[in-house]
C-alpha cells in the first residue's frame, strides 16, 4: 500500500472508499505500531483517520 491507492474496508456495515493519504506510519501516536497503519481520507465521511493495513483492501492501486 502507498499513498494515492483507493482502498475499501471489507466487512464494514457499508460500503465505503478512502484514498490512502500516508502510508510510513508517522504521525501514530499512543503505542501503535507505526508500521502496520495507514491514514486513509475516507470520502464518504470527509475525515481522515489512522486504519490497520489488515483492514484494508486495495480496489485501484495509484501509478507506480
Amino acid at each position: 500500500m502507498q499513498a494515492g491507492d483507493l482502498v475499501t474496508m471489507p466487512g464494514s456495515i457499508e460500503p465505503i472508499t478512502g484514498i490512502i493519504l500516508q502510508a510510513d506510519g508517522k504521525g501514530v501516536v499512543r503505542g501503535t505500531v507505526r508500521s502496520n497503519r495507514v491514514k486513509v481520507y475516507w470520502i464518504e465521511d470527509a475525515e481522515a483517520s489512522w486504519e490497520p493495513k489488515k483492514w484494508l483492501e486495495v480496489i485501484n492501486a495509484a501509478s507506480r
